[in-house]
């Protein structure tokens, strides 16, 4: 009897060894998720090659992530047809299929919200949550399923709609029209964070489609929403977009937010502003875009795109953004800021001091914007810190 009892409480003893050697080695080794934006193209509402090589190269290479986060842009869509966007998200879960497969992803493997092409018409938002029903719940109750927030360890995650649908009156069809870039719930957003540093968050970040500091490309729109022909000083409607994202980036300033990190334009870059990091991960296969023009470039002409301008088309949006322009200025809204004009995909890594961030791509093939033209390696690597 005595020496079954010893018996069992060897065997007790050892199981609970085992169990404390499993529980340091899961703590010894980081957790790993990835981010990244932007993804529409030409192949049913998707470009399909660029986005497949990403893919595969997280697969074949981060294959123990533990998620990934994709604010927006995932397809092309449709002003007119709101079921080509439909089959268009279908598609884009199709491509996205080596992810959705690996087991070792945590449920529901891909986080989304919508960019400004997936909103488009009145069906659209009800049409996403069609295709991804399992984003959480816990957003406001107009944003269900596009705006909500989720715990991994002691980072806190806040996903934020940007691009919605405005509705006058829900039975007049001819009432409602697009509300992109602008962000409604700000007081949701202010309380989750709160309620995440009081359960323990050490770091959080806030990530929607649209950016604060546009970079190259967006300066007449994202969250400042500056729009076309700008004229000082600003007339009541730009002040009601342009009061509204600096509202939010306060928020996110006062409330100790590690980063913000958008897409919708199609380039990489991250600067630091008010002590927040600022990270555009915009492009896994949207068409590149150039960088804000600097003294002494395209004066007489335009760049690439319609969207793009001439420096001297820019100067108002400099001036209204306070960013740093003249002959020797970056045109950015910090002298910390670097850019590429590549396809990649961030990879995070916890550490013992923060998240270690590698940012992973490719350069176009040259002549085009929406082909690779050399092999995904590392590009960038940073620190992002508690705050």
């Amino acid at each position: 009897m005595i020496a079954r009892k010893k018996y069992f409480l060897t065997a007790i003893i050892q199981l609970m060894f085992l169990l404390l050697i499993n529980l340091l080695c899961l703590h010894a080794q980081p957790s790993k998720f990835v981010i990244m934006t932007d993804s529409r193209g030409d192949d049913i509402g998707v470009n399909t090659p660029v986005l497949s090589k990403i893919i595969n190269h997280i697969n074949a290479n981060h294959g123990d992530i533990k998620f990934l986060i994709f604010p927006g842009d995932m397809v092309s869509g449709n002003k007119i047809y709101p079921d080509s966007t439909y089959i268009q998200m279908l598609h884009w879960k199709d491509v996205m299929r080596p992810l959705y497969d690996n087991p070792g992803l945590i449920p529901p493997k891909i986080f989304i919200t919508e960019g400004n092409h997936e909103i488009q018409t009145r069906f659209d938002e009800n049409n996403l949550r069609k295709v991804f029903p399992d984003m959480p719940q816990n957003g406001p109750d107009d944003e269900k399923g596009l705006t909500y927030s989720f715990d991994f360890g002691k980072v806190h995650f806040a996903v934020i709609a940007s691009n919605r649908w405005y509705y006058g009156n829900p039975a007049d069809t001819t009432d409602d029209r697009r509300d992109w870039r602008y962000i409604r719930h700000l007081d949701w957003l202010e309380n989750d964070i709160k309620k995440a540093k009081e359960n323990g968050s050490e770091m959080i970040f806030v990530l929607s489609h649209e950016p604060v500091f546009p970079a190259g490309g967006h300066l007449r729109d994202g969250l400042p929403n500056l729009r076309k022909d700008l004229k000082l000083p600003l007339d009541s409607i730009r002040l009601v977009y342009f009061n509204r994202r600096n509202e939010f980036w306060k928020l996110l300033k006062d409330n100790g937010v590690s980063a913000y990190i958008c897409g919708h334009e199609h380039l990489y870059a991250r600067q630091t502003v008010d002590g927040v990091m600022h990270i555009t991960a915009g492009s896994s296969g949207a068409p590149l875009y150039n960088f804000n023009p600097k003294y002494g470039e395209g004066k007489d002409e335009k760049t690439e795109t319609e969207k793009e301008m001439s420096y001297e088309d820019a100067l108002p949006y400099y001036k209204t953004l306070n960013y740093d322009y003249g002959e020797t200025g970056n045109c950015q809204a910090s002298p910390d800021f670097f850019g590429l004009k590549v396809f990649h995909y961030i990879l995070f890594e916890a550490g013992e001091t923060g998240l270690k961030a590698v940012v992973y791509g490719a350069y176009p093939k040259k002549g085009t914007d929406d082909e690779l033209g050399s092999e995904i390696t590392i590009l960038d690597e940073f620190l992002i810190l508690p705050r």
